[in-house]
């Protein structure tokens, strides 16, 4: 429908009939409402939540007290749960068990609201494989600027632990053997000078 600025505009119609004491209609009354705003909050929304799923990053949504409420397709895939298994528990179900509590301290860092906190932790899969991740926490905060919930987004970063453990390793045995070598070429120089 046209709107007053001669822009089409979307619109709910409603009609509603008025009718006598044995139902005969006497009469239509109908009303037209602009939802323009509704619509353009509506696209605003599709379009956060495409950006939820399609990132590569575990998005979830934690409530103040650890509660899993909301958990996106990479996460699934990181951590191995589907959404259903997970969604209404309590996040502690990710953690090892010589870290458990571990983020229920991490979001008491968090809940003034000031900014986000990143952290390295270990954290384990469906599968039981321990993996390391980088987590970021943010606080959620509604309308009224109040505090309603955590954000957590989550990286894999096993690979990349994995390869500096396996960098460190090499340079320990390098310079392992480098010591070696010093130390036998010391003992036969003083040999042959003899």
């Amino acid at each position: 429908m046209r709107g007053a600025d001669g822009i089409f505009h979307p619109f709910i119609t409603r009609v509603l009939p008025l009718t006598d004491a044995v139902g005969n209609v006497l009469q239509w009354f109908g009303t037209n409402t602009d939802i323009t705003d509704r619509k353009r909050a509506e696209e605003k929304l599709q379009t956060l939540v495409n950006v939820v799923e399609s990132s590569s990053d575990a998005i979830l949504t934690l409530s103040l007290d650890g509660i899993i409420t909301t958990w996106n397709k990479s996460a699934e895939c990181i951590y191995g749960y589907l959404a259903e298994e997970v969604l209404g528990k309590n996040v502690s179900i990710l953690e090892p068990d010589n870290l458990k509590g571990e983020t229920k301290k991490l979001i008491e860092e968090v809940k003034p609201g000031e900014n986000t906190q990143h952290y390295v932790a270990s954290r384990l899969r469906k599968d039981d494989e321990l993996i390391h991740v980088s987590i970021a926490f943010s606080p959620v905060f509604d309308a009224s600027k109040k505090l309603v919930a955590i954000s957590a987004i989550t990286r894999d970063i096993t690979k990349h632990i994995d390869a500096e453990r396996s960098l460190l390793k090499s340079e320990i045995t390098r310079k392992q053997e480098l010591y070696h070598r010093i130390k036998n070429y010391i003992i036969e120089s003083k040999t042959i000078c003899k």
